[in-house]
């Protein structure tokens, strides 16, 4: 292998460790997981996303007091752009966010209902130790639309068919230790 073919290696791996933390900060944020959200920033971390400026790590306890207080979240990541430099990266992530009020929603929520949030992470990323995070986060909103809950008998349905916000989800349970005899 030559120089170049190892350079194009190693940026691709870069690239898929770099994705890996932006996909898991998602992962994070619809289980509930702070543990998780907390690897996904260096301790310097810095964030500006939704209202909220500061340290990541005050991000991380502020982001679970507000998926506390939705009954359900998911985030579906787009294109992820990847600029590298070294140890340092720049990463701009297209989202979908959605989010479900209870009979008790957030500030500027209305009971039952569903906020549906389009925007971009704008990550600056550095390799530090070895390990890809995020240095600095500025999440950026470019639509966002509020309608009426309307399940039509979706928690009427097995709570196991269900994802949950918890360690008791499927993926923390581990797909190849389910029983195979069980309908995926």
């Amino acid at each position: 292998m030559d120089d170049h073919e190892k350079a194009a290696l190693r940026a691709l791996g870069d690239r898929v460790e770099i994705a890996e933390v932006i996909m898991r900060y998602c992962r994070a944020i619809d289980r509930g997981d702070e543990a998780m959200l907390r690897t996904c920033f260096h301790p310097d971390s810095t964030h500006r996303h939704g209202g909220f400026t500061g340290p990541s790590s005050d991000f991380c306890a502020h982001a679970m007091a507000v998926v506390a207080a939705v009954e359900l979240t998911h985030h579906q990541l787009g294109q992820i752009s990847i600029d590298l430099d070294g140890d340092l990266a720049h990463a701009e992530t297209y989202f979908t966010a959605y989010h479900r009020f209870g009979a008790n929603p957030p500030p500027g929520g209305r009971p039952h209902e569903d906020r549906i949030v389009g925007g971009r992470y704008l990550d600056r990323l550095e390799r530090r130790a070895g390990a890809w995070r995020i240095a600095r986060r500025h999440g950026v909103s470019e639509w966002r639309r509020y309608e009426a809950a309307a399940d039509r008998g979706f928690f009427d349905e097995p709570a196991e068919w269900r994802g949950r916000r918890d360690k008791g989800d499927s993926v923390y349970v581990g797909l190849r230790r389910t029983d195979p005899s069980t309908p995926a």
